[in-house]
């Protein structure tokens, strides 16, 4: 029985065990930090870490304000864990893991997640009218619209999964093309490498992720929503 057992942990691939890790280091991280803020009192010094966190979440939440509207204490979470999860994923290369965002199967799943929340989204904000849309403006043409409707929603999930995975993918291999030829000035060129292809391309790919992912649920949205909010209704 344990035997079957150590045989099938070691036949997860190194990746998933990455993305688990990863999500450890989110668990503890966010432990500590809400440890943290519990014990401020009133008028005291946050600190540099615990200010830039709250720094960071404020700015989520009115980012998610002005482009959802009310309806923004849903979209909010869903853009912070997936700005901070796929960040972590992109660089924990550099703490000698294997990066989970350079394989389909990963990007596909947050493609899922993201395209889930955009019509989630649409359903909150216009309830069953949202299907509706499927239908487009005439409904006598509805049987062309709706399978047109439907391909322009779910369009996203590829080209967020490929764009994903395609630029973390070839960074990755630029970096692996570069040790292998840099030879004895591996220590020079590493970490240059690293900070653009790791760090930088990671920051880029979470920030266009979270930003296709707030653009499309904007689209869902009724005008109304976002006014109530622009307005301080």
């Amino acid at each position: 029985m344990i035997e079957n057992i150590v045989h099938y942990l070691l036949s997860i691939p190194f990746y998933i065990w990455s993305s688990y890790i990863v999500i450890l280091i989110i668990l503890v991280l966010s432990i500590w930090i809400s440890s943290k803020v519990k014990k401020l009192k009133v008028g005291e010094n946050p600190g540099l870490i615990l200010t830039a966190v709250i720094t960071f979440v404020q700015f989520m939440n009115n980012y998610a304000k002005n482009n959802i509207g009310k309806h923004w204490k849903f979209l909010a979470p869903i853009l912070l864990g997936l700005s901070i999860y796929i960040f972590l994923l992109n660089i924990s290369g550099l703490i000698l893991l294997d990066t989970p965002t350079k394989y389909a199967t990963v990007t596909l799943a947050f493609a899922i997640v993201s395209v889930v929340t955009v019509q989630t989204v649409g359903f909150k904000s216009k309830g069953i009218r949202h299907l509706k849309t499927l239908m487009g403006p005439m409904w006598w043409f509805s049987p062309v619209m709706i399978p047109l409707n439907i391909l322009s929603d779910l369009t996203p999930l590829i080209s967020m999964t490929m764009r994903l995975f395609g630029n973390i993918a070839s960074g990755a291999a630029v970096v692996t093309l570069v040790y292998s030829v840099s030879g004895a000035f591996t220590w020079l060129t590493g970490p240059i490498m690293h900070a653009i292809f790791d760090i930088g391309f990671g920051i880029i790919q979470t920030i266009v992720f979270v930003l296709l992912t707030t653009v499309f649920s904007s689209n869902k949205i009724e005008e109304s929503d976002l006014l109530e909010i622009k307005g301080g209704i």
